[in-house]
């Protein structure tokens, strides 16, 4: 008996140091790398990553072509007739995507995980990423069956679950939050209905961006045009003129204050490499992304601010939690005229959207969600930005105005938000605010139980972007690329 437990223990010790082993097997960077080797050098940090649960969720995967990821906005190209150039620019916007994700994935690693192995801060790792990715889409442009290959194994995961839907009966049970989610929309829109004074609970402090100089709608139309002068017709500003929009369309935040938890404040990883949002540093976290509308494609601006928590307002509170935020994006017509506001908090809840001048919401008629669209944002007068006004507690927009940039108000910083893909640990290391499903860790709310049937994977947790589910009946998503178009109609229809 003793032998046979001996030998079940050796048995045991041989196989984790076997599995310490695979772990630490060396990975080769390609000196004068040809394209089998990229692929092997691709999937081989591909299996590392996902070995050590370091995955980024913010573009996915394309089953046998490793150095291309994609995401709703590009995907929405692979049913369109592209020219050669046209498929090239795609193509390299496809790589793009995955090299900004596998350097952060690769950063986001343990230690243990690469022994032997350039670290981020040596260029050899970034230039062999950069020139592998090269390699293999040059392979695809030289190969017509490649091509149209690619093309059918274009896919962007659903953000909801089929399963849960099936096993939760969602066909049924959907029919017992309609009212909870008309009630809860009535709740939203109220306050906006209401005096200003009646709102207020605690103290209001307002945020503005740093100064910066004026830029008026012809000025912008001009940079969109320009820069969409590729075979794609994308608008990608520079980066000193996406900086330029960015500072004149961004929010004056008026933020009613009780707590500490509604400051807008800074995201940080702690000694236990747990994140945490610092409400002494206020910030608000950037991101460019893009729509399609009327057969154009147009430039949104994201601005996205983070709270330390949604506090609780009593013991059966099933929205409370760890973290909260908001994500006001603004989309802007090729002219330079603002076509909508939209906004979500970071868990894809609370969708709604504010229609500019000459469009309206147009309501589905296919038995899903209702749209929340409590007033329009008219054009505003020089010197004069869009303030948006946020209750404290459950941080929701209670009111909209344009004003001018006032004297007490407290400056907060820019930040990208791709830094939240992979943030510094003070004892060494990095660590993304994501995990591989594309949640934060530690913002799970009771909700979830609640909600489960409707197919969203832990509603109520804070999510990247990416991975936004916006409506529990039927589908949507904050980044799907015709979202506007199939709720935005002109005021004459």
């Amino acid at each position: 008996m003793k032998r046979k437990l001996s030998l079940f223990a050796l048995t045991g010790l041989l196989a984790i140091g076997l599995q310490a082993c695979a772990v630490r097997q060396p990975l080769v960077l390609p000196v004068k790398p040809e394209a089998a080797d990229c692929e092997r050098f691709f999937r081989d940090m591909d299996d590392r990553v996902d070995e050590f649960g370091v995955a980024d969720a913010a573009a996915a995967r394309i089953t046998d072509f490793p150095a291309l990821r994609v995401d709703r906005f590009l995907a929405s190209f692979a049913g369109a007739d592209l020219t050669l150039d046209a498929y090239a620019a795609w193509l390299e916007r496809l790589r793009g995507l995955d090299e900004v994700a596998r350097l952060s994935e690769w950063r986001n690693l343990p230690d243990q995980a690469k022994p032997g192995l350039p670290t981020m801060a040596d260029a050899d790792l970034v230039q062999t990423v950069s020139r592998c990715g090269r390699i293999l889409t040059q392979r695809i442009m030289k190969s017509p069956g490649q091509r149209t290959r690619l093309l059918s194994e274009i896919q962007v995961p659903d953000a909801y679950s089929s399963w849960q839907r099936l096993f939760g009966l969602y066909f049924l049970s959907r029919w017992a939050i309609v009212d909870g989610v008309r009630q809860l929309q009535q709740e939203i829109r109220e306050p906006f209905l209401v005096p200003e004074q009646q709102k207020i609970k605690g103290l209001l402090i307002r945020y503005a961006p740093p100064v910066s100089p004026a830029i008026g709608a012809a000025d912008v139309g001009k940079i969109l045009a320009e820069s969409a002068a590729n075979p794609l017709g994308i608008p990608e500003p520079s980066a000193s003129q996406l900086e330029q929009l960015y500072s004149a369309y961004a929010p004056t935040w008026i933020v009613d204050t009780q707590s500490a938890d509604d400051r807008i404040g800074t995201v940080g990883i702690d000694d236990h490499g747990e994140a945490y949002v610092d409400p002494q540093k206020p910030s608000v976290y950037r991101l460019a992304s893009h729509t399609r509308f009327e057969g154009r494609v147009l430039l949104q601006l994201n601005y996205l601010i983070w709270f330390p928590a949604r506090p609780s307002s009593g013991p059966l509170d099933i929205y409370a939690g760890q973290f909260d935020g908001l994500i006001w994006r603004v989309t802007l017509r090729m002219d330079g005229r603002t076509l909508a506001y939209d906004s979500i908090h970071p868990c894809g809840c609370y969708y709604q959207i504010f229609p500019g001048e000459g469009v309206r919401v147009a309501q589905p008629l296919d038995g899903s969600e209702p749209i929340l669209t409590p007033t329009p944002i008219l054009a505003h007068q020089p010197g004069e930005r869009v303030a948006v006004k946020i209750a404290a507690g459950n941080h929701f927009i209670n009111g909209i105005a344009a004003q001018r940039q006032s004297p007490d108000a407290e400056q907060y910083g820019w930040l990208d938000y791709n830094t939240l893909r992979s943030l510094p640990v003070p004892n060494g290391g990095y660590r993304s605010l994501f995990d591989p499903d594309g949640l934060v860790p530690g913002s799970e709310r009771p909700e979830r139980f609640l909600l489960w049937p409707m197919g969203v994977p832990s509603a109520g947790a804070m999510r990247q972007w990416g991975t936004h589910a916006i409506a529990f009946l039927g589908k949507r998503h904050f980044d799907d690329p015709r979202l506007l178009e199939k709720l935005l109609r002109p005021l004459w229809e």
